[in-house]
Protein backbone atom coordinates (compact mmCIF):
# COMPACT_ATOMS: atom_id res chain seq x y z
CA UNK A 1 0.00 0.00 0.00
CA UNK A 2 1.33 3.62 -0.87
CA UNK A 3 0.86 6.25 1.38
CA UNK A 4 1.24 9.99 0.89
CA UNK A 5 2.06 12.86 2.96
CA UNK A 6 -0.65 15.96 2.95
CA UNK A 7 1.48 17.91 1.43
CA UNK A 8 1.60 15.66 -1.83
CA UNK A 9 -1.87 14.94 -1.73
CA UNK A 10 -3.13 18.84 -1.88
CA UNK A 11 -0.34 18.95 -4.69
CA UNK A 12 -1.97 15.75 -7.05
CA UNK A 13 -5.41 17.77 -6.26
CA UNK A 14 -4.19 20.69 -7.68
CA UNK A 15 -2.38 18.98 -10.40
CA UNK A 16 -3.81 19.37 -13.85
CA UNK A 17 -2.63 16.17 -15.67
CA UNK A 18 -4.18 14.37 -12.81
CA UNK A 19 -7.43 16.44 -12.65
CA UNK A 20 -8.48 15.94 -16.45
CA UNK A 21 -7.64 12.32 -15.77
CA UNK A 22 -10.09 12.26 -13.22
CA UNK A 23 -12.65 14.19 -15.64
CA UNK A 24 -11.80 11.56 -18.55
CA UNK A 25 -12.62 9.11 -16.31
CA UNK A 26 -15.90 10.41 -14.68
CA UNK A 27 -17.12 11.11 -18.51
CA UNK A 28 -16.18 7.85 -19.67
CA UNK A 29 -17.50 5.22 -17.07
CA UNK A 30 -21.18 5.16 -16.98
CA UNK A 31 -21.42 2.99 -14.08
CA UNK A 32 -19.81 5.97 -11.94
CA UNK A 33 -22.39 8.55 -13.96
CA UNK A 34 -25.65 6.47 -13.09
CA UNK A 35 -24.41 6.45 -9.42
CA UNK A 36 -23.61 10.11 -8.98
CA UNK A 37 -27.07 10.68 -10.90
CA UNK A 38 -29.05 8.95 -8.36
CA UNK A 39 -26.72 9.95 -5.31
CA UNK A 40 -27.49 13.35 -6.50
CA UNK A 41 -31.63 12.79 -7.15
CA UNK A 42 -31.86 11.66 -3.27
CA UNK A 43 -34.20 13.60 -1.45
CA UNK A 44 -32.65 14.65 1.83
CA UNK A 45 -35.05 15.75 4.84
CA UNK A 46 -35.23 19.02 4.66
CA UNK A 47 -36.63 19.13 8.13
CA UNK A 48 -33.35 17.70 9.59
CA UNK A 49 -30.28 19.22 8.66
CA UNK A 50 -27.43 17.60 11.15
CA UNK A 51 -25.49 15.95 7.92
CA UNK A 52 -22.16 15.76 10.20
CA UNK A 53 -21.39 12.59 12.37
CA UNK A 54 -19.04 11.68 14.82
CA UNK A 55 -19.47 9.40 17.93
CA UNK A 56 -16.14 9.36 19.32
CA UNK A 57 -16.60 9.79 22.98
CA UNK A 58 -16.42 13.25 24.52
CA UNK A 59 -17.85 14.80 21.34
CA UNK A 60 -21.02 15.52 22.26
CA UNK A 61 -19.64 17.26 25.17
CA UNK A 62 -16.94 19.28 23.19
CA UNK A 63 -19.26 20.32 20.34
CA UNK A 64 -22.57 21.11 22.46
CA UNK A 65 -21.95 24.79 21.73
CA UNK A 66 -20.92 24.39 18.42
CA UNK A 67 -23.72 25.57 15.74
CA UNK A 68 -25.76 22.64 14.12
CA UNK A 69 -26.35 22.30 10.48
CA UNK A 70 -30.18 22.62 10.88
CA UNK A 71 -29.67 26.15 12.79
CA UNK A 72 -27.48 26.97 10.07
CA UNK A 73 -29.75 26.00 7.12
CA UNK A 74 -32.86 28.04 9.58
CA UNK A 75 -30.86 31.43 9.72
CA UNK A 76 -30.08 31.14 6.12
CA UNK A 77 -33.30 30.46 5.51
CA UNK A 78 -34.00 33.73 7.92
CA UNK A 79 -31.50 36.21 5.45
CA UNK A 80 -32.86 35.03 2.29
CA UNK A 81 -36.76 36.12 3.36
CA UNK A 82 -34.75 39.48 4.08
CA UNK A 83 -33.00 39.56 1.07
CA UNK A 84 -33.64 42.72 -1.32
CA UNK A 85 -32.33 44.61 -4.02
CA UNK A 86 -31.33 47.39 -1.22
CA UNK A 87 -29.55 44.60 1.28
CA UNK A 88 -28.05 42.38 -1.52
CA UNK A 89 -24.45 42.67 -0.48
CA UNK A 90 -25.01 42.63 3.25
CA UNK A 91 -26.84 39.62 3.26
CA UNK A 92 -24.97 37.23 0.50
CA UNK A 93 -21.90 38.14 2.88
CA UNK A 94 -23.76 37.05 6.03
CA UNK A 95 -24.96 33.94 4.43
CA UNK A 96 -21.31 33.31 2.90
CA UNK A 97 -19.69 33.53 6.08
CA UNK A 98 -22.69 31.45 7.99
CA UNK A 99 -22.08 28.61 5.30
CA UNK A 100 -18.53 28.57 5.61
CA UNK A 101 -16.81 25.56 4.88
CA UNK A 102 -20.38 23.45 4.90
CA UNK A 103 -20.01 22.58 1.01
CA UNK A 104 -22.13 19.46 1.97
CA UNK A 105 -25.22 21.58 2.38
CA UNK A 106 -25.13 22.89 -1.36
CA UNK A 107 -27.82 21.02 -2.47
CA UNK A 108 -30.02 22.27 0.23
CA UNK A 109 -28.82 25.72 0.07
CA UNK A 110 -29.51 26.17 -3.96
CA UNK A 111 -32.65 24.57 -3.35
CA UNK A 112 -34.09 26.69 -0.59
CA UNK A 113 -33.04 30.12 -3.22
CA UNK A 114 -34.77 28.08 -5.61
CA UNK A 115 -38.29 28.09 -3.70
CA UNK A 116 -37.60 31.45 -2.64
CA UNK A 117 -37.91 32.30 -6.60
CA UNK A 118 -40.88 30.70 -7.18
CA UNK A 119 -42.46 32.82 -3.99
CA UNK A 120 -40.77 36.41 -4.51
CA UNK A 121 -40.71 36.49 -8.24
CA UNK A 122 -39.07 40.25 -8.14
CA UNK A 123 -36.08 39.05 -6.70
CA UNK A 124 -35.21 36.00 -9.10
CA UNK A 125 -32.20 37.67 -10.50
CA UNK A 126 -31.24 38.22 -6.84
CA UNK A 127 -31.32 34.85 -6.13
CA UNK A 128 -29.98 33.52 -9.06
CA UNK A 129 -26.62 35.99 -8.58
CA UNK A 130 -26.75 35.01 -5.33
CA UNK A 131 -26.01 31.26 -6.04
CA UNK A 132 -23.37 32.52 -8.77
CA UNK A 133 -21.58 34.44 -5.59
CA UNK A 134 -21.61 31.33 -3.23
CA UNK A 135 -20.58 28.56 -5.58
CA UNK A 136 -19.37 29.98 -8.68
CA UNK A 137 -21.39 29.50 -12.14
CA UNK A 138 -20.33 25.85 -12.71
CA UNK A 139 -23.94 24.92 -11.44
CA UNK A 140 -26.18 24.49 -14.12
CA UNK A 141 -27.04 20.41 -13.88
CA UNK A 142 -27.82 20.85 -10.19
CA UNK A 143 -29.87 24.14 -10.75
CA UNK A 144 -32.21 22.27 -13.31
CA UNK A 145 -32.24 19.15 -11.47
CA UNK A 146 -33.63 21.12 -8.41
CA UNK A 147 -36.15 23.32 -11.00
CA UNK A 148 -37.36 20.10 -12.27
CA UNK A 149 -38.09 18.68 -8.65
CA UNK A 150 -39.67 21.71 -8.26
CA UNK A 151 -41.99 21.50 -11.31
CA UNK A 152 -42.77 18.00 -10.51
CA UNK A 153 -44.03 18.94 -7.07
CA UNK A 154 -46.47 22.00 -7.81
CA UNK A 155 -47.95 19.62 -10.25
CA UNK A 156 -47.87 16.90 -7.79
CA UNK A 157 -49.98 19.52 -5.12
CA UNK A 158 -53.69 17.86 -4.17
CA UNK A 159 -56.82 19.83 -3.35
CA UNK A 160 -57.59 18.04 0.08
CA UNK A 161 -60.06 20.18 1.73
CA UNK A 162 -63.75 19.63 2.01
CA UNK A 163 -64.32 23.66 1.74
CA UNK A 164 -64.97 24.93 -1.40
CA UNK A 165 -63.02 28.30 -0.66
CA UNK A 166 -60.25 26.62 0.82
CA UNK A 167 -59.91 24.38 -2.12
CA UNK A 168 -60.23 27.73 -4.02
CA UNK A 169 -57.53 28.99 -2.07
CA UNK A 170 -55.49 26.44 -2.50
CA UNK A 171 -55.63 26.23 -5.88
CA UNK A 172 -54.71 29.66 -6.15
CA UNK A 173 -51.58 28.76 -4.93
CA UNK A 174 -50.76 26.13 -6.73
CA UNK A 175 -51.41 28.65 -10.16
CA UNK A 176 -48.91 31.50 -7.90
CA UNK A 177 -46.39 28.89 -7.50
CA UNK A 178 -46.66 27.33 -11.18
CA UNK A 179 -46.32 31.24 -12.40
CA UNK A 180 -43.28 31.78 -10.21
CA UNK A 181 -41.61 28.44 -11.88
CA UNK A 182 -42.50 29.96 -14.93
CA UNK A 183 -40.54 33.18 -14.42
CA UNK A 184 -37.68 31.51 -12.77
CA UNK A 185 -37.38 29.31 -15.74
CA UNK A 186 -37.51 32.43 -18.28
CA UNK A 187 -34.47 33.78 -15.84
CA UNK A 188 -32.60 30.81 -16.39
CA UNK A 189 -33.26 30.03 -20.49
CA UNK A 190 -32.13 33.67 -20.90
CA UNK A 191 -29.18 33.19 -18.50
CA UNK A 192 -28.85 29.74 -20.12
CA UNK A 193 -28.33 28.24 -17.13
CA UNK A 194 -31.32 26.03 -18.38
CA UNK A 195 -32.65 25.02 -22.37
CA UNK A 196 -35.57 24.27 -23.93
CA UNK A 197 -37.34 24.68 -20.70
CA UNK A 198 -39.21 27.52 -21.62
CA UNK A 199 -42.01 26.29 -24.03
CA UNK A 200 -43.13 23.63 -21.94
CA UNK A 201 -43.82 25.91 -19.54
CA UNK A 202 -45.54 28.86 -22.23
CA UNK A 203 -47.35 25.77 -23.07
CA UNK A 204 -48.66 24.65 -19.72
CA UNK A 205 -50.01 28.71 -19.08
CA UNK A 206 -52.17 28.71 -22.31
CA UNK A 207 -53.38 25.33 -21.29
CA UNK A 208 -54.72 26.73 -18.04
CA UNK A 209 -56.39 29.18 -19.85
CA UNK A 210 -58.78 26.70 -21.08
CA UNK A 211 -59.02 24.05 -17.52
CA UNK A 212 -59.66 27.86 -15.23
CA UNK A 213 -62.91 29.05 -15.07
CA UNK A 214 -62.63 31.88 -13.25
CA UNK A 215 -61.24 35.18 -14.57
CA UNK A 216 -58.78 36.26 -11.95
CA UNK A 217 -57.52 33.76 -12.70
CA UNK A 218 -57.09 33.26 -16.20
CA UNK A 219 -55.41 36.83 -15.91
CA UNK A 220 -52.90 35.47 -13.74
CA UNK A 221 -52.12 33.31 -16.66
CA UNK A 222 -52.21 35.94 -19.27
CA UNK A 223 -50.17 38.41 -17.46
CA UNK A 224 -47.83 36.43 -16.99
CA UNK A 225 -47.18 35.10 -20.75
CA UNK A 226 -47.11 38.27 -21.57
CA UNK A 227 -44.35 39.54 -18.97
CA UNK A 228 -43.19 36.32 -20.31
CA UNK A 229 -42.93 36.71 -24.36
CA UNK A 230 -41.67 40.71 -23.33
CA UNK A 231 -39.13 39.10 -21.61
CA UNK A 232 -37.56 36.65 -23.38
CA UNK A 233 -38.52 37.65 -27.19
CA UNK A 234 -38.69 41.43 -26.51
CA UNK A 235 -39.48 43.00 -29.66
CA UNK A 236 -38.53 39.80 -31.91
CA UNK A 237 -41.53 38.53 -33.86
CA UNK A 238 -43.06 35.58 -31.59
CA UNK A 239 -42.66 32.39 -33.50
CA UNK A 240 -45.68 31.62 -35.55
CA UNK A 241 -46.84 28.68 -33.49
CA UNK A 242 -47.46 30.61 -30.45
CA UNK A 243 -49.09 33.59 -33.25
CA UNK A 244 -51.75 30.72 -34.31
CA UNK A 245 -52.31 29.57 -30.72
CA UNK A 246 -52.64 33.20 -29.07
CA UNK A 247 -55.56 34.13 -31.94
CA UNK A 248 -57.36 30.80 -31.33
CA UNK A 249 -57.30 31.95 -27.30
CA UNK A 250 -58.38 35.24 -28.90
CA UNK A 251 -61.50 34.16 -30.77
CA UNK A 252 -62.44 31.49 -27.68
CA UNK A 253 -62.35 33.82 -24.54
CA UNK A 254 -65.33 35.67 -23.49
CA UNK A 255 -63.53 38.24 -21.05
CA UNK A 256 -62.62 41.28 -23.29
CA UNK A 257 -60.33 42.41 -20.17
CA UNK A 258 -58.45 38.93 -21.18
CA UNK A 259 -58.89 38.88 -24.66
CA UNK A 260 -57.26 42.41 -24.99
CA UNK A 261 -54.34 41.22 -23.42
CA UNK A 262 -53.97 38.35 -24.82
CA UNK A 263 -53.94 40.52 -28.25
CA UNK A 264 -51.25 42.72 -26.27
CA UNK A 265 -49.08 40.06 -26.70
CA UNK A 266 -49.58 39.76 -30.39
CA UNK A 267 -49.50 43.30 -31.07
CA UNK A 268 -45.85 43.26 -29.04
CA UNK A 269 -46.95 46.40 -26.49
Amino acid sequence: MIYYSEDTVNDLFHDETFLKDCEDYKTSNDELTKCMKFINNIELNKKYFRLEMNKRRGYKKRNQYKETDTTCIKEVNSLLNKLTDKNILSIRTKIKDKLGDKIYLKNLTIDSILEKCIIHTPYISLYLDLINYLYGSDNNDMIQSSTDKLYQSILNIEFKEESDYLRMCERNKKLDKLIGHSLLITELEKKKIVTGKIHPALETLMENLTVYDEDEEKYKCVQCLYNIFKSYYGEYILPEGYNQKLKTLIDNEKSMKIKFKLMDILERK
